[in-house]
């Protein structure tokens, strides 16, 4: 199957298409993590979209021509914990593009626009909890590097734990700590 790329819109999801992306979401989790990471990722985001964190602009979803949603992406707020107070930035929730159409670019165009829309609305860096492999391709790097350390540091160890700076030295001088789902 080849996707034309330009025909691939990228927008908020609407209210009216919570159902749709909920079980966009278990599918690809379930597909390629098991059914209960599929269940609890599912469950994770509808619980998201109840928090005064979550920004409707940056829920996101790919659409083909055919109105059918193939993948979703979703950025909310997070505190960065430091001695002076706290500082208010994105994590990225979770991303998922329905296994049929995985390897053909639609996560790096879901990820990629969040990004952009996240730093036009001024919002200086996103962090995450994921594959460095995957999410270094963004420009994902440890948190770690800037002195900024998840709460569940001991537990899941560094790695893992990631941020992109999206307005360069936003975080110079930032040290501290985050609490955001790391799966």
């Amino acid at each position: 199957m080849i996707i034309d790329k330009s025909k691939i819109s990228i927008r908020p999801e609407k209210a009216t298409e919570y159902e749709t992306v909920n079980e966009l979401i278990y599918v690809a989790f379930s597909e390629q993590h098991g059914k209960e990471t599929g269940i609890f990722m599912k469950n994770h985001f509808i619980e998201e979209r109840k928090k005064k964190t979550f920004i409707p602009e940056l829920s996101l979803v790919a659409v083909l021509e055919d109105n059918i949603i193939v993948g979703e992406v979703a950025l909310h707020e997070t505190d960065i914990v430091t001695e002076n107070g706290k500082i208010t930035q994105l994590v990225l929730s979770q991303s998922a593009v329905l296994p049929k159409y995985r390897m053909h670019g639609i996560m790096r165009m879901l990820v990629e626009h969040a990004l952009n829309k996240a730093k036009e609305m001024g919002y200086g860096a996103v962090f995450l909890g994921g594959n460095p492999a995957l999410y270094g391709r963004f420009g994902f790097e440890p948190s770690c590097k800037y002195g900024i350390y998840h709460k569940d540091r001991e537990k899941w160890g560094d790695g893992g734990f990631m941020v992109c700076e999206l307005i360069v030295g936003v975080l110079e001088g930032v040290k501290g700590i985050t609490c955001y789902y790391g799966g």
